[in-house]
């Protein structure tokens, strides 16, 4: 599911979403909340293909980094 990562409720988003994975796009802050961190980033290339997620396990310190590749130039990690 989409939802809007909020600033100020955060401990109201993780007590909704806890356990679950969000991919979210670090343009728009919009989270893609799903059962596997895949399935997240799915959800959120579709909305947003050339998007760069953060992705995490929700509740949890980060447990992804995610790269954008740019042809000829080195990746930028996010």
């Amino acid at each position: 599911g989409y939802s809007m990562y909020p600033r100020g409720d955060r401990a109201g988003f993780e007590r909704q979403w806890l356990g679950r994975f969000a991919a979210i796009d670090i343009d728009s802050e919009q989270a893609f909340v799903a059962e596997y961190p895949e399935q997240a980033l799915s959800e959120g290339k579709l909305a947003a293909p050339d998007g760069v997620f953060y992705r995490v396990k929700i509740g949890s310190v980060g447990a992804f980094k995610t790269a954008r590749l740019v042809p000829n130039a080195n990746p930028r990690i996010v």
